[in-house]
């Protein structure tokens, strides 16, 4: 009887590294969680991505009076919600968050926007500050940004 045979001894060998390595992906969602922390930050850098709304006059006559000057938006204190931006990871993800001390009571009215203040009479313009829209979905920044940490991981697990 004639055939071919196939020695499938390395296939075999390098499948089950890959499999070894993505039973514990620590090293993609530790770099996924820095990647994430950077593209917020960047967001403050460029006053969002896209650009947000501009402080209102009324706010702007506020800062005016008080003689405190703009220096973009959403940064105005040193330990404000810039400074609150942190990540986290584990074995099945990375995140980002924003929103401790002070800053904790208004994350979430400057990332999605609605009533604020006294009886909730102000309308805050959204102005994302995470690297997500508001359907949970990644900004194109951070969705570039991440398929490259991707591609780049999935490239040495089956690469070594």
């Amino acid at each position: 009887m004639s055939g071919i045979f196939l020695n499938d001894e390395e296939l075999r060998k390098r499948l089950q590294l890959v499999a070894s390595r993505l039973q514990n992906p620590l090293e993609l969602t530790s770099t996924l969680e820095r990647v994430l922390v950077s593209q917020t930050l960047q967001n403050f850098h460029a006053n969002g991505r896209p650009a947000w709304a501009g402080l209102s006059p009324v706010t702007l006559e506020i800062y005016r009076k008080q003689g405190i000057t703009p220096q973009g938006i959403l940064q105005r204190s040193p330990a404000g919600l810039k400074a609150s931006i942190q990540g986290d990871h584990d074995r099945d993800s990375a995140t980002v968050m924003a929103g401790s001390g002070q800053s904790k009571n208004y994350a979430a009215i400057h990332q999605f926007g609605g009533m604020a203040g006294r009886g909730r009479k102000v309308k805050i313009p959204a102005r994302p500050y995470l690297p997500i829209d508001e359907n949970g979905f990644l900004q194109p920044e951070a969705e570039n940004a991440v398929g490259m940490v991707a591609g780049h991981y999935w490239q040495k697990i089956f690469n070594p």
